[in-house]
């Protein structure tokens, strides 16, 4: 895994007598269930079948059956319940992962979820498999199967020889499935080489060849029939030569071309095992090269930083990614910059530059032929993050140690006194406010800090300051003036969670918890039932547009007990919550739902862009852009305390909005706002808002155009939320 550590005398024992490595993983999305059926038929006859036996002289062949078993277990009880009715293969009502559903294919580099860093540490710390295969399905009516090669664009930091072994291991299997008669197969669709996040893609920016295949899925386990006519294919060509007749489709026949090319993958790494390692050591070798070389040599993340749990969260998120991430044991300079002992370094000259470089950089993406990227188009995690990592170009001297993991420096109180001062410009101390109130606490407003008094309070604050590296202000007296609204208790907030495996509710379900943030999930009979302000003064929507709100999903698709949505009755009792005084919190598409029943006076500039031609429509499909928190604008609002005059937000084909008094715009887009990604006609943007408060009745409504805790990668924009839910609250 290493280059660095091997004599030639020891490449050459390794290519001797060393089996290739290969990792296969099924079923990480639950409802993609056949591979998890033919993972142990795989298993079944490498261990029995002779010939097969034979070849894992030449290679190991690691494998996970399921990647969740739990959310398989979830996906097969629902379809055994509904077989038979008119609901057999129809959708969940909720996520098949217990918080991010389908995300858990997107969280591989920033490592949220328990099941991604316990593969994740067998892939880039136990096993280092040479190539990693991710088996999936795919919508029903196209193709067949897709394999590799994949479409452009390609990522710059993908090192070319990867990128041809993609392409020679997909040929392989597709070449395989065609020399048993199978029809279908498609190469160069949908799936491109950009993003980064993905259990495929991640291994890539770690010097393994990385493999997708993409089965057209049945109705769970139950057969579909299809005429040639009604299959969306291209015509025969050199990436599609033999197409699919039509016909019935049964989820034995994914378990087999499953098979098929699991197989040839096995037999392509035993037959060329030399090859196999010696592109691993050769990858490895050039992308430390490419460092030393500088452009960049490094990246240096100083100990000043606005949020110190967000500059550690940073560095240990590369560390378990196997990044090298070093400590300065003194001060030292580079590219004319002092940085002061006790920054983090992160040298580009190392194995995984790759994806060091992808996670820190800007990136740029190009399309081609106007295509969208095949997932997001920017990830930067030093902007998403709030953190500042600066680039290092040319080669530096310093004394550094190698650091496992990072905490942060233990805060303290300081001053004496039972009053205490936060200036809230962490999310620990989100957490510490969290606790505060729970407890019984009192927590104000003064200005531009937070006031704590109660008997408990110097106890929770010195135990959250310690451990998150914030620092607390004590005085003997408060101020005689300018206090907020004094609060005893946590609000009590609900938690929207509509009957249609809504991920970013998930999301944010898990966040909550992560900081300590209690909730009650609401489902549309809770809402419809009415007296909502009488139970809540904080409600939350998760992103989902207007239409899915009201309307959920439909009777003929869903049980009746999870179809609908709110209805009409729901949204008139939010409506009836908010002008009774209750705080309402949209993020990003559920602001349309809100802007609409509530006749705010704010408009999403951005609600016509379905319509017209594509080429002259505003699009952004996952990129950050930077917004201005304006002093005067935000002045008073709770929502902003402690959140700088400017950050980056992620958006992804999100919110715009202009306002009309009462409303008011917190947070606006500046001139050239892309900071990283793609976006066509970003001046669109503009001036206009990202994050709204607007005055209802005797409540409020706090419009977020992006989602603040996207895919738990965003800490730059967690306080946004953590504020609206904890400090507007009535």
């Amino acid at each position: 895994a290493d280059p660095r550590r091997l004599t030639d005398g020891e490449l050459e024992d390794i290519r001797a007598k060393q089996p290739a490595v290969i990792l296969i993983s099924n079923n990480i999305h639950s409802t993609e269930v056949a591979s998890s059926q033919m993972g142990m038929t795989l298993a079944y006859r490498l261990a029995t079948d002779p010939e097969w036996r034979r070849l894992l002289d030449s290679v190991v062949v690691l494998m996970i059956p399921s990647m969740n078993p739990d959310g398989l277990d979830t996906v097969v009880s629902w379809y055994r319940r509904y077989k038979g009715t008119r609901y057999e293969g129809g959708p969940l009502p909720w996520l098949y992962h217990k918080y991010i559903g389908h995300d858990n294919n997107r969280d591989w580099f920033m490592l949220t979820q328990v099941e991604t860093r316990l593969v994740t540490r067998m892939l880039y710390r136990e096993w280092f498999p040479e190539i990693v295969y991710d088996v999936h399905q795919m919508g029903s009516n196209g193709v067949r199967l897709f394999v590799p090669p994949f479409q452009d664009p390609v990522n710059p930091n993908l090192d070319p020889a990867l990128v041809e072994a993609m392409s020679l291991v997909g040929t392989q299997m597709a070449a395989a499935l065609y020399d048993v008669g199978m029809t279908g197969v498609a190469h160069q669709q949908t799936y491109d080489l950009w993003w980064h996040g993905g259990f495929r893609s991640t291994p890539t920016r770690h010097n393994m060849v990385g493999i997708l295949t993409e089965a057209a899925s049945t109705r769970l386990g139950s057969p579909i029939t299809l005429s040639s006519d009604s299959v969306r294919q291209p015509g025969r060509g050199v990436n599609y030569p033999a197409p699919w007749p039509g016909g019935t489709w049964h989820l034995g026949d994914i378990v087999r071309y499953e098979l098929i090319t699991s197989q040839a993958l096995v037999r392509l790494a035993a037959r060329d095992r030399v090859t196999v390692i010696d592109r691993f050591v050769g990858v490895g070798r050039r992308a430390v090269a490419d460092g030393l070389a500088g452009n960049p040599f490094a990246y240096v993340l100083p100990p000043d930083q606005r949020d110190p749990e967000a500059w550690t969260t940073l560095a240990n998120v590369l560390a378990a990614g196997g990044v090298e991430v070093w400590r300065a044991a003194e001060s030292f300079t580079a590219d004319g910059q002092t940085y002061a002992a006790g920054s983090l370094v992160v040298p580009m000259g190392q194995p995984y530059r790759a994806h060091a470089k992808d996670l820190l950089e800007a990136q740029h993406y190009m399309p081609v032929a106007d295509r969208p990227p095949y997932d997001v188009a920017g990830w930067t995690l030093p902007f998403t993050m709030g953190v500042r990592a600066d680039v290092v170009n040319t080669p530096f001297n310093a004394n550094l140690v190698r650091v496992d993991s990072v905490t942060p420096t233990p805060g303290r109180i300081e001053g004496s006194g039972e009053i205490f001062f936060l200036k809230n410009r962490t999310n620990a101390e989100s957490r510490a406010v969290a606790a505060l109130l729970a407890a019984g606490q009192t927590v104000s407003v003064v200005g531009d800090s937070l006031m704590v008094r109660g008997p408990r309070a110097r106890t929770i604050l010195s135990e959250h300051a310690a451990r998150h590296g914030f620092t607390v202000t004590a005085v003997r007296t408060a101020p005689a003036s300018g206090q907020g609204a004094a609060r005893q208790r946590l609000p009590r907030i609900g938690l929207y969670q509509p009957w249609t495996g809504n991920i970013d509710e998930g999301w944010t379900r898990w966040l909550f918890e992560q900081y300590g943030i209690s909730y009650t999930t609401l489902h549309d009979a809770d809402v419809k039932k009415g007296g909502l302000r009488q139970r809540f003064d904080v409600i939350v929507l998760p992103d989902a547009d207007g239409s899915s709100i009201l309307r959920g999903v439909d009777s003929t698709r869903i049980p009746l007990q999870y179809a609908g949505g709110m209805g009409e009755s729901g949204a008139n009792a939010v409506s009836e919550f908010v002008r009774g005084g209750g705080t309402l919190v949209c993020l990003d598409g559920s602001s349309n739902f809100a802007i609409t029943r509530l006749n705010l006076p704010v408009v999403n500039v951005l609600a016509g862009e379905a319509s017209g031609p594509q080429v002259l429509r505003f699009y952004a499909p996952g990129s950050i852009f930077g917004v201005l928190l304006g002093r005067v604008e935000r002045a008073g609002s709770p929502v902003t305390l402690g959140v700088p005059d400017s950050l980056d937000i992620y958006f992804e084909n999100s919110a715009a909005f202009t306002v009309s008094a009462p409303a008011r715009a917190l947070a606006t887009y500046p001139q050239q706002p892309l900071r990283s990604g793609y976006a066509r006609f970003p001046e669109r943007l503009e001036g206009k808002a990202a994050l709204v408060e607007a005055p209802i009745g005797s409540g409020r409504v706090i419009l977020f155009g992006f989602r603040p805790q996207f895919r738990g990668q965003t800490h730059g924009t967690f306080k946004l939320l953590f504020n609206a839910v904890l400090l507007a609250a009535p």
